[in-house]
């Protein structure tokens, strides 16, 4: 047992260093970089080098204890870098999957739809155009490039029209609309925490690693903007701030789409297993098994909630 927590406390900390201490070092780097280089002359590291010279050279820092300090002071400062990007991380998470109900994540999402129904209709037209040009039996090598071109330009939208905010959000609406669907499970967040409880250990670990994955990709757009606010200082900053955003929304898109299938799979192939487990009757089919899954946990929610009203 104490080789395992000590296993498993070093792979936390390492996990730490990783995530957290190293890329908030890297930013307290760029940082003192950027106020020492400034807007003028943001290339000339001539500046640099010279003041890391002055440094070198002062008496103080040749102190074993002041040296500790500093170091001690980096990995502080790096982890609470890495704290306010997480931070900013989760942020972003749920800003990926907004209702839209309200201004202005209603106005973008409007937005949103608009130019997929205006690519879905340049679409249309451009099919037609091809089957017009195909029944006159005329040459439609140009229609239906064009055609194909349409189609690219709309799948860069959406593989569907949008119903959330970003893509990510659309894809994990979708997944809500599929399991209300196919296993009639109508609150997909009440039932995930006891359907998880139910689901063998490996694919536990393979959602776990799917949503850790999803995380960091929000975490990476945490850093984006972490980065961005540097250009205050210098402006370079700003060109890796946006890198990384689109980095993290290229990640983002992947990532989600993985963690998604893997919720579907884990409720396609035991929703059956909760069923069983909350002691209900075999059900005629899927649809039913997950309305009586829904129904009773429902029940039981309201039931601990007139409790503790009472």
């Amino acid at each position: 047992m104490n080789a395992f927590l000590e296993g498993l406390a070093t792979r936390l900390m390492d996990r730490w260093f990783t995530a957290l201490v190293a890329p908030g070092l890297l930013w307290v780097a760029v940082l003192v970089a950027a106020t020492r280089l400034g807007q003028d002359k943001p290339f000339q590291l001539g500046l640099l080098s010279d003041w890391l010279d002055r440094l070198s050279q002062e008496p103080a820092l040749h102190e074993p204890a002041v040296v500790i300090l500093i170091a001690v002071a980096a990995l502080l400062a790096g982890g609470a870098i890495g704290q306010i990007a997480g931070a900013l991380g989760g942020v972003v998470e749920r800003c990926w999957a907004l209702p839209c109900t309200l201004p202005p994540a209603a106005w973008l999402l409007a937005a949103r739809r608009r130019r997929w129904d205006r690519a879905t209709r340049r679409l249309r037209e451009a099919v037609l155009h091809a089957v017009e040009l195909d029944a006159q039996r005329a040459d439609t090598e140009r229609a239906d490039a064009m055609a194909l071109r349409r189609h690219r330009q709309r799948d860069r939208l959406g593989p569907g029209r949008p119903l959330r905010l970003t893509r990510v959000g659309d894809r994990y609406a979708r997944t809500a609309e599929r399991v209300r669907r196919v296993n009639g499970l109508d609150d997909l967040a009440l039932v995930w925490p006891r359907l998880w409880t139910v689901l063998p250990d490996s694919l536990r670990t393979e959602v776990a690693a799917a949503r850790d994955r999803t995380s960091d990709a929000a975490r990476l757009s945490g850093w984006g903007v972490l980065y961005i606010t540097i250009s205050a200082c210098w402006w370079p900053a700003s060109l890796l701030g946006v890198s990384l955003l689109v980095v993290s929304t290229v990640r983002a898109r992947s990532t989600s789409e993985n963690l998604a299938a893997l919720i579907e799979t884990a409720i396609d192939l035991h929703n059956a297993d909760l069923a069983e487990q909350l002691g209900l009757p075999p059900a005629p089919s899927a649809v039913a098994a997950g309305h009586a899954i829904t129904a009773q946990l429902s029940g039981s929610s309201n039931t601990e909630d007139e409790r503790e009203a009472s």
